[in-house]
């Protein structure tokens, strides 16, 4: 179960980390000389037969951007206000950078609670439940805490354990995916990344690819919550000692993953979250994009504003649908809206084509895993889709759309064909068959004592919509 803090510069979240786990996770030298926080820290500790993580990120409204690279993968969010100070601008932010990523639970600390008087505490109490209506953290317990005294750390335990017990389990039988949060190296080691496994399970001498670029390594060693570990699951803080590559070759932003099921895209189609107060930017505005670990320039242009858009990256980014991500301004700098990817590898829209793309976004946000399969294939209409690439752009295993091209082919949705495996829409077969005979009967009555026709002779009149493979 991994935790996340938010919350404002010098409210206490790296304290607040240590009281609960007895590591201090400010690493850096500057950020305890300076004390405060500059770069993700971390910690561990188990209560209640629970194994926490513990992700603390930094306060200040200039390091927004770690905080979102932090933010990755965390099952519950710890917001921390203090009772002297009360509510401030990054308390605001990060409550939203949590909304905006699908978080559903979570507990809010009172810190300082020693450094301010009942009347005040009081006050405190009143902005953070302002703050918190009409948000996943409305009903979520508020925790008067001291790490000078120990006032409330025991409630604030029962507090996270209880947030803990109705978090969704996260699937391990999914395709492996680790987004990278640190990368260095280890003296007798070798390169070690750490980062939150989102899903599927991790195993020493696994293979597994570094996406981007896309290079398959083996894991030489694993540790999870700092303990030498036999397999890694879904929502556990994990370092993984890599071989076949060096520490200068990867990076924050980049993932582990299953081989062979993902590939970096140039560009997606998204449903789109403004924040309250923001004005969707015109089209072909460039916006910075935060997706897991990693961050990207990228171009918004509207298919049908304010909710549906197509991003286009400025460098290539691993994504599957489902995934939720930040829009942030470039300057000022500021958080606009939260997304969730629905198509991957779309082609360039022209303007009129804005509705009927949007129409196709909105059908896949509410399909089921069948029922997307055949909205993909549908609008690849005369092209055909070939599994392979369906399945890349599903973000899921080869074998596992088989399965479901094979039931839609019982069904009469579509024909699948082999070698390799391709699907075309039952209702493009028929237009696709009659359209070969007609060129067929052409070609006899051009070339009548030829006994057949080339396959050139027989291309569709019509070009697809867009290519049979991502």
């Amino acid at each position: 179960m991994t935790v996340g803090t938010a919350g404002h510069i010098d409210h206490g979240k790296s304290a607040l980390v240590e009281a609960l786990t007895g590591v201090h996770p400010d690493r850096l030298p500057e950020e305890r000389r300076r004390g405060m926080t500059l770069d993700l820290g971390f910690g561990h500790a188990s209560w209640q037969g629970i194994a926490f993580g513990f992700v603390d990120v930094p306060g200040h409204e200039r390091f927004v951007r770690t905080m979102l690279a932090g933010a990755a993968g965390i099952d519950l969010v710890l917001l921390v206000v203090a009772a002297d100070d009360g509510v401030r601008p990054q308390t605001v932010e990060h409550l939203a950078v949590c909304r905006l990523l699908g978080l559903r639970q979570g507990v809010i600390a009172l810190t300082k609670s020693d450094l301010a008087p009942p009347a005040r505490r009081e006050i405190v109490r009143r902005e953070i439940a302002a703050l918190a209506a009409g948000t996943f953290l409305e009903s979520a317990p508020v925790i008067a805490v001291s790490t000078r005294t120990g006032e409330g750390l025991g409630e604030l335990r029962a507090a996270l354990a209880a947030a803990a017990v109705v978090v969704p389990a996260r699937s391990a039988d999914r395709p492996l995916r680790l987004p990278i949060d640190r990368a260095f190296a280890l003296r007798g080691f070798g390169p070690v990344v750490t980062g939150t496994l989102l899903q599927g399970t991790l195993t020493p001498e696994a293979e597994v690819e570094l996406a981007p670029p896309g290079r398959r390594l083996r894991v030489r060693g694993l540790q999870v919550h700092g303990a030498p570990a036999a397999a890694a699951r879904p929502g556990q803080r994990t370092a993984v000692n890599l071989a076949g590559i060096e520490a200068a070759e990867l990076a924050r932003g980049q993932e582990l993953v299953e081989p062979g099921v993902f590939a970096p895209v140039a560009a997606l189609e998204a449903e789109l979250e403004w924040l309250p107060g923001a004005v969707p930017p015109r089209s072909h505005t460039r916006l910075r994009l935060h997706l897991h670990t990693a961050e990207r320039l990228a171009t918004l242009v509207w298919l049908e504003a304010p909710r549906w858009a197509q991003l286009r990256l400025e460098a290539p980014l691993l994504a599957a649908p489902g995934d939720r991500f930040i829009l942030r301004r470039l300057s000022p700098a500021a958080t606009l809206a939260g997304g969730r990817v629905i198509l991957l590898s779309p082609p360039p829209r022209r303007r009129a084509e804005g509705p009927a793309a949007a129409a196709h976004l909105r059908a896949l946000a509410s399909a089921e895993a069948r029922a997307a399969v055949l909205l993909h294939v549908v609008a690849a209409a005369a092209a055909g889709l070939a599994a392979e690439a369906l399945a890349r752009r599903l973000g899921r295993r080869l074998p596992e759309v088989l399965a479901d091209l094979e039931a839609l082919q019982a069904e009469g949705a579509l024909v699948l064909a082999g070698h390799p495996p391709a699907a075309l829409a039952a209702g493009c077969f028929a237009a696709v068959q009659a359209e070969l005979q007609a060129a067929l009967a052409a070609f006899h009555a051009r070339a009548p004592l030829l006994p057949g026709a080339p396959l050139e002779a027989l291309a569709l009149a019509a070009p697809p919509p867009w290519p049979a493979a991502a």
